[in-house]
């Protein structure tokens, strides 16, 4: 999910001076010191959503911050979607391993990512044996999951990168309106908008959702997948007239996103032109 990426003046900066960028998720005392490499990668993984020009820019966090288990996380996620699954293994152990690691210095960012680290490793698990016989072999990894999720909450309940985390974890789980409560103390600010709005989806909530898609929009981020998820939200409502030019746009976007997402957004603007025409 991001590549091409280096403005070379910037480069220049950085490499003449040492620079500390800013921390994503929190601001004031409670930030922590995240690398300029570190964190331009998350921008482009999650705000621009150039996933398919990641590699680069992620191989350039991880020289700089090799300790860093984020990183290896978003390289996990990019070799899942690229379907390279020996690889996704690999950086999956090697998020779990960091993150182990950080427990000594920051607990609470420790926990968290071993929660991701167990969270690659069910995966892997259901991946290579499927659901009926991989997901009982998962379930002491999923105990292991809650258990380091629980660790990060005695450090801080009330962090924006835990309370993202367990959002999408609700999401996934179908705990929508748990997911609404975790998405108002996340952030960054247009992840956790995203967050609400998929929520409000979920509940069918359409008019409530349109809000929390427009805020990430108008975030500065540029990510296709925030066009797309309105064009859907806009489908639910019944107004394949304002979808459709969205969904178009999401996919002038589809050099830097996963084939199968640009598939999916496809099949959804098709089946709104077909309806379209079937209405006219």
């Amino acid at each position: 999910m991001l590549s091409g990426i280096l403005v070379p003046g910037i480069l220049a900066v950085l490499t003449e001076a040492p620079v500390r960028a800013q921390d994503p998720f929190r601001s004031g005392a409670e930030a922590r010191d995240i690398s300029p490499e570190v964190y331009s990668a998350f921008q482009e993984f999650f705000c621009a959503g150039r996933y398919n020009h990641s590699r680069e820019q992620l191989e350039l966090a991880l020289q700089a911050s090799p300790d860093e288990p984020m990183v290896y996380a978003l390289l996990a996620a990019l070799s899942y979607q690229e379907g390279d699954l020996e690889a996704f293994t690999e950086q999956g152990a090697q998020t779990l391993a960091a993150a182990s690691e950080l427990t000594a210095t920051d607990p609470l960012r420790g926990h968290l990512y071993e929660a991701v680290g167990y969270g690659f490793e069910a995966a892997n698990r259901v991946l290579q044996d499927g659901v009926v016989i991989g997901l009982p072999k998962a379930l002491p990894t999923l105990n292991n999951l809650f258990g380091a999720i629980r660790q990060a909450q005695k450090v801080n309940a009330q962090d924006p990168e835990l309370n993202l985390l367990n959002g999408y974890m609700d999401l996934l789980l179908t705990n929508r309106d748990k997911a609404l409560e975790q998405f108002q103390l996340a952030g960054p600010d247009y992840m956790a908008y995203r967050g609400l709005a998929l929520a409000y989806r979920d509940l069918q909530q359409y008019d409530q959702a349109i809000d929390a898609v427009d805020q990430a929009l108008t975030s500065g981020c540029d990510n296709p997948e925030f066009v797309y998820l309105k064009a859907q939200i806009l489908v639910l409502q019944g107004n394949d007239a304002e979808a459709l030019p969205l969904f178009n746009q999401a996919l002038e976007a589809a050099d830097q996103l996963p084939s199968p997402l640009v598939s999916q957004i496809e099949s959804e603007r098709d089946s709104a032109e077909r309806r379209m025409a079937a209405g006219s």
